[in-house]
Formats: C-alpha cells, structure tokens, sequence
C-alpha cells in the first residue's frame, strides 16, 4: 500500500448486503474511511404506519431472513408493554428457547461460511478440499440445530407464524421437545471444538481497540430481558436507551450510525460476554477458563470467538430450558388495545435491538422507530479501520485488503437490516 492516496474496496464480500469502503491516506494516516452502505432504503417503518399491533411482529420480521426471531421478539415485546399483556412462565420459556434457537443458526452461518474461509486462507468454502471437508457438515449440523428450534416452536423457520404477542399459537409435544435433545447433544459436541477452532485463529488477528461497549445484562444471560449496562459503568432502562444511544444520517451511506453519549461504542457478541461473563452456561465458562482466554478483550477479532462461546452457551441452555418444560395447552393472554407508546430491546445475533411504536387508541401504529445492531457498530468499525490501516502499509493492496475486510465481517454486519430508515423532506406550495 501506499502511505499516502486513495483505494476504495467495492462491494465487500462474505457479509449480508452490499457495501464499499472508501479510504483516504496521508503519510501514513488516514484522513477519511467511510462505510458505504449502498443497499437500497426498504422502508419498514414507514410500512408499519397505519398497520395493527396484530400485523406488526410479522411485518418487521421480514426485516431480516437470518435474525427474524430477535425483530418478532422485539416488536412483540414492544406490543406488550404498550397494552400491558402478561405472559405465561411456559410462553416466557418458549420465547426464549426460540432465539437460542436463532443464535444457534446465524452464528452457525456466520461463523462457517463467512468467517472461516480468511483463517483457513480459502477464498470460500467452496475451495475447502477433503482436510476440511467436515467443517461445512459442522455448520449444516449446527444450523439444523437451531432451525429445528425455531421450526418447532414458529410453525416454519422463516417469518414464523406461531409465535405471536401474548404467547404461541403452537404447543410443542414432548416427543418433539425429547428429539430436540438428542439433536442438541449431537451439537454440543461440534459447538465445543468450534470454540477450539475459532480460538486457535487469535494470532492471525490481534488488532485491539479499546472503546465502550453495550448489552443486556440479565441473571441468566437472556437475549429477551434485561437491564441495558455499559463497560463505562452505564445501567440504563430498556425505554431510556434513546437518552444514550443516538442515530444520525451520514451523507455517504444509505444506513444511519449510531453513539452512546457522543462517543462509538460496540455492540454484540464480544459486548454481551465483556459485560455478562459470569451469567454464561456453566461449561462455557469451564471453557473460557480450560483454554486460558481472557475476557473483558478489546480485541475485534474476540467478537467472533465470542459467538462460538454463545452457541455452546445457547445449545446447553436450550437442553435446560426443555428438560425443565411441563408443556400444556395454555390460552392466549388477551391483548387490549389503547393509546400508548411500546418499547421493545432485546439482544439480536448481532448486537442490540431496539423497536419502539406509538399506537392510537384501536392499536393502530402512527409512529416507528427502530435502532438495528449494524448501524450502532458502523461508526466504530470506521473507526477501528482508521487505526488498523496504517498498520497494514508494508503489505501489498491486495493482501491489505482481505485484512481490512475480516476485521468488518468480525462484526457480522447485516446491512439489509440497517438500511430501513426513510427521511422525507416535505415542499410547501
């Protein structure tokens, strides 16, 4: 590379969406790296007005085909806060046996197929000959694991149709729950010598930065509740996450960003292990310790082993979420609509999730707003690329750019998700 000029990367790949990054070097510095998020604009909450409450968690799913659950999730607990709708104990298992279910799969994915080629020194996993030929059966048994899951509990993997606000539409037999543990444990295995894989690789990436991160934090490392806590020493309700966390438009991207009081922050797998270590399944903790891996990290890098810890994490807690289920037919919890405002957080795959709707008095939505994880980690990854750059000179353009590029796909951006926001600028005659 050279230590002053201008490169563009277009159209990044092994990540979800489409974008460039657009750089500028003088002596040695950079001076300008944007992330360029090109995807079109979608629209979703602009599609949420005028819509019922009942419509909303299916509609805001198709948000995303890989963390569809966490926006049905999120949106349904938005409904049920604004309208004050109690859910079953049984109704809270399920829910969050269904996102360990969709962690399981997109980590799966994630991992595998987009994160594993560059450490094996592979274009794809196409390239991957007969010495790996059974890590692409890991990830398809892994994501099996999950898409069981949440096919049980939705109806279908995709969009489902059975989880709903106020509880499920569908009630799973114990004979389907009892061969779900021996899928489980047929994971449980892979999932452990992922983590073994997925930490042999800190070497090849040991670029660190240190900044602020932002998670829930619950007892029992849920994905669903919490109490939204920081690394600075923040403690924040789920309906005050916009007093700290703020979106802004950039000119040069179709995706807004996001700070927390002013400053980056991240967001994620790395950020909810940073912050809630100890709340993790017992053998995942056995695991971090066995493996001498150190946790807080700033390495960004650390946000890809952090998601093999969660699906070893999220496999075990699935076996004892079925274990402890009576499972029985239960009515739904009735819904009554009213004027209000439902806020919704929960942890998505990627990090953070943030839905809120105003709703008339029929529940009918009038206004939307919702934060994806993306668009609060698109500022700090321009910013760790304005630190690692200078560090990537002595390499050729090519190489340095399959560097610059893992350390974004180590933040499993989901650009689909993030370019949904709609700005209208209104002419008066």
């Amino acid at each position: 590379m050279h230590s002053s000029g201008h490169f563009s990367i277009k159209s990044m790949t092994k990540v979800e969406g489409h974008a460039n990054l657009d750089v500028e070097l003088y002596n040695g510095e950079v001076n300008k790296c944007e992330l360029q998020i090109y995807e079109g604009q979608r629209f979703f909450e602009q599609m949420a007005v005028g819509r019922s409450y009942s419509e909303i968690p299916l509609i805001v799913s198709r948000i995303c085909g890989l963390c569809n659950v966490s926006h049905l999730n999120t949106a349904m607990e938005a409904v049920e806060k604004a309208f004050e709708v109690p859910l079953s104990e049984q109704a809270i298992m399920l829910r969050n046996l269904a996102t360990n279910g969709e962690f399981i799969k997109n980590h799966a994915l994630h991992l595998f197929f987009l994160v594993l080629p560059d450490y094996l020194h592979k274009e794809s996993v196409l390239d991957f000959g007969e010495k790996e030929h059974h890590l692409i059966h890991w990830a398809l048994d892994l994501k099996k694991a999950g898409t069981d899951i949440v096919k049980l509990l939705g109806g279908r993997v995709y969009q489902t149709a059975g989880i709903v606000p106020g509880g499920f539409t569908l009630v799973p037999e114990k004979k389907q729950l009892d061969a779900l543990l021996k899928t489980l444990a047929d994971a449980r295995k892979i999932a452990v010598e992922a983590i073994k894989l997925f930490a042999s690789f800190e070497s090849q990436l040991p670029f660190e930065r240190k900044t602020d991160y932002l998670a829930l934090v619950s007892p029992d490392y849920g994905f669903v509740k919490g109490e939204l806590r920081s690394s600075s020493g923040l403690a924040i309700k789920e309906e005050d996450m916009l007093k700290h966390v703020h979106e802004f438009i950039v000119p040069y991207s179709n995706a807004k960003q996001a700070d927390l009081n002013g400053k980056d922050f991240r967001s994620g797998a790395l950020a909810r292990i940073n912050l809630n270590q100890k709340a993790l399944e017992g053998s995942a903790r056995d695991l971090i310790k066995s493996l001498g891996l150190r946790f807080p990290s700033d390495k960004v890098y650390y946000n890809n082993l952090a998601q093999a810890i969660e699906l070893l994490h999220c496999i075990d807690s699935s076996a004892r979420i079925i274990l402890g289920l009576k499972v029985k037919k239960e009515p739904m919890a009735k819904i009554r609509p009213k004027e209000a405002i439902g806020i919704g957080v929960t942890e998505a795959p990627r990090g953070t999730l943030y839905h809120e709707y105003s709703f008339d008095e029929k529940g009918i939505v009038k206004k939307a707003n919702i934060i994806v994880p993306t668009n609060q980690n698109s500022r700090t990854i321009e910013a760790d690329l304005t630190k690692f750059i200078p560090s990537l000179l002595s390499l050729p353009q090519e190489k340095a750019n399959l560097e610059i590029e893992k350390l974004v796909r180590a933040y499993d951006p989901c650009i689909s998700c993030a370019t949904h926001f709609l700005k209208v600028n209104w002419g008066k005659k």
